[in-house]
């Protein structure tokens, strides 16, 4: 079974539990104050869950909302995998960031030779998420290769 396989039935079986909630909208309660979508990270929820205080969007911003929602979701997961240099979570996040399967390696190296720099602050996963891409930005094999924008041509 390919890698890239693998990757796909791994991201399938996360959004499983997401499925019954398919139909919901928001609460109608909207805020303007941020354009950064807002999410509560609760125990036991599925990596693409939004919760109250999130806000859904059908425009092409909607997989980097998904991606910071799967990084609240699972950053204890994520935090354990970088500090092992290797796991489904690192392969989830490079296809997030539009690395190309054969630059895995080359992803999961960098995320771990950074560990520091992205978990500096604990728990909190707008910094990892904002690490990630200064650690993209900043790694000479990575930086021609992966390209996050390709999400929204999704």
């Amino acid at each position: 079974m390919s890698s890239e396989f693998k990757i796909f039935c791994f991201a399938m079986i996360l959004c499983l539990p997401e499925i019954h909630l398919s139909h919901a909208g928001h609460d109608g309660g909207h805020s303007m104050k941020s354009s950064r979508p807002t999410f509560t990270r609760s125990s036991g929820s599925g990596p693409f869950q939004m919760t109250k205080g999130s806000t859904a969007s059908t425009s092409s911003s909607t997989s980097r909302n998904r991606y910071s929602a799967f990084l609240w979701d699972q950053y204890d997961g994520i935090q354990e995998q970088v500090a092992q240099g290797d796991g489904e979570y690192l392969e989830v996040i490079a296809r997030f960031n539009g690395c190309p399967a054969e630059f895995s390696g080359v992803f999961k190296t960098e995320l771990n030779q950074n560990y520091q720099l992205l978990f500096e602050k604990p728990n909190d996963p707008d910094h990892l998420e904002q690490g990630i891409t200064k650690v993209l930005q900043k790694a000479s094999p990575l930086q021609d290769v992966c390209n996050p924008k390709l999400l929204s041509e999704a």
